[in-house]
């Protein structure tokens, strides 16, 4: 089981030629196990329905509402967090991701963002990828 920081859907909504984008295509049809804490949750809908990044993004609002929705209902556990680890990094919105991921007994933090989580991670022994190492691990190679 994964945790998708949002800069992975960030990049997803950007392109749908990068590795961003086919861990998307994964997660909605239910192909790859994640999980998703209420706080992460909360943040991925804060972000993808900024106006900036609408505007950059290949979706429409009716396509972000229905991404949104199908995601958060593929996860395969949307839990509370019980042990809150703050302040694990600098920014609060990646500590919420590394909560979920020990929360969940995650396998991986999947991210862009590795060197901000890479202390925090060999602490709490959560690895992490960056979307394309995730891909080619998925795909066996």
């Amino acid at each position: 089981m994964y945790v998708l920081d949002t800069n992975l859907l960030v990049a997803a909504l950007w392109s749908r030629s990068g590795a961003s984008f086919r861990i998307l295509e994964r997660a909605v049809r239910g192909d790859l196990a994640y999980a998703v804490s209420v706080a992460l949750a909360l943040e991925y809908e804060a972000v993808l329905k900024r106006a900036a990044l609408r505007e950059a993004s290949w979706a429409s609002v009716q396509d972000l509402e229905i991404l949104l929705d199908t995601l958060l209902g593929q996860a395969k556990r949307i839990m509370p967090i019980r042990t809150r680890l703050r302040p694990a990094l600098d920014d609060p919105a990646d500590d919420m991701v590394l909560e979920c991921a020990v929360q969940a007994g995650a396998e991986a933090i999947v991210t862009m963002n590795v060197r901000d989580f890479r202390k925090a991670a060999k602490l709490y022994r959560v690895e992490l990828l960056k979307p394309g190492e995730l891909l080619l691990r998925l795909e066996g190679r």
